[in-house]
């Protein structure tokens, strides 16, 4: 087997940012990008060997500039997505080097995952060969009719929300993306469920939020400042 990292990390951040009102991603938070925050967690993870970064057309060198002064040799490559998740996936996963067996995907979206979490999810990767974090859905769930108006409530104990990071072993993941040409699920599990596969579930994290509102951004800016303001003496 090819010498090299184990644990490679596809980072999507290929996304337009639509409903936050501009691209999220590149907004800046203690002057950094939030992109650049979404990287910090795993590169502070020590069984992380690898990051891929999935980027929009055009912004490859400014990222790879900003990311070359937070351990740049861990920054494996900085890629540019597709139109769809599905299809900047497939980018990161076709840039990983030889040597990774796990590979972990997540959305910079999400830029307040832990070390903690990452290793559970890697754990639960590596032993089960998918493995995504979820929380339990708080508020009451229901089934809504065409008409928009309310068919059932649905049992929450059974509910979970998802999040990322997801992790798989690779030949799990590459085994799925070969069977679905078709971008026509909603995240990378989705893809090794519709192959037949299983998907364990571990703890997510409450903080691990999505930015995807305007409001929300706003709030994860402030956010980082005042986590900044504490690390920085």
């Amino acid at each position: 087997m090819a010498r090299g990292p184990r644990v490679c990390v596809l980072l999507l951040a290929g996304g337009s940012g639509r409903r936050a009102g501009r691209s999220k991603l590149f907004v800046r938070a203690a002057g950094r990008s939030l992109l650049y925050h979404a990287c910090r967690p795993f590169l502070a993870t020590r069984e992380v060997g690898g990051l891929v970064v999935v980027v929009p057309r055009g912004r490859g060198p400014a990222v790879t500039e900003e990311l070359d002064d937070m351990g740049a040799r861990r920054i494996l490559a900085v890629v540019r997505g597709g139109a769809t998740r599905h299809e900047s996936s497939r980018a990161g996963l076709a840039a990983l080097p030889p040597s990774c067996r796990v590979v972990l995907i997540h959305d910079a979206a999400r830029p307040f995952a832990t070390p903690a979490l990452i290793r559970r999810v890697i754990r639960g990767a590596t032993e089960h060969g998918a493995c995504v974090p979820a929380v339990r859905v708080k508020d009451a769930t229901v089934r809504v009719e065409a008409s928009g108006d309310l068919d059932a409530y649905l049992d929450r104990s059974a509910l979970r929300a998802l999040q990322t990071p997801q992790g798989f072993r690779r030949e799990v993941l590459e085994s799925a993306f070969a069977a679905a040409p078709v971008d026509d699920h909603a995240d990378d599990a989705g893809l090794v469920l519709a192959a037949g596969g299983r998907v364990h579930l571990v703890e997510g994290e409450e903080t691990n939020g999505k930015i995807t509102t305007a409001e929300e951004l706003r709030e994860a800016v402030a956010r980082i400042e005042a986590r900044w303001r504490k690390e920085t003496p």
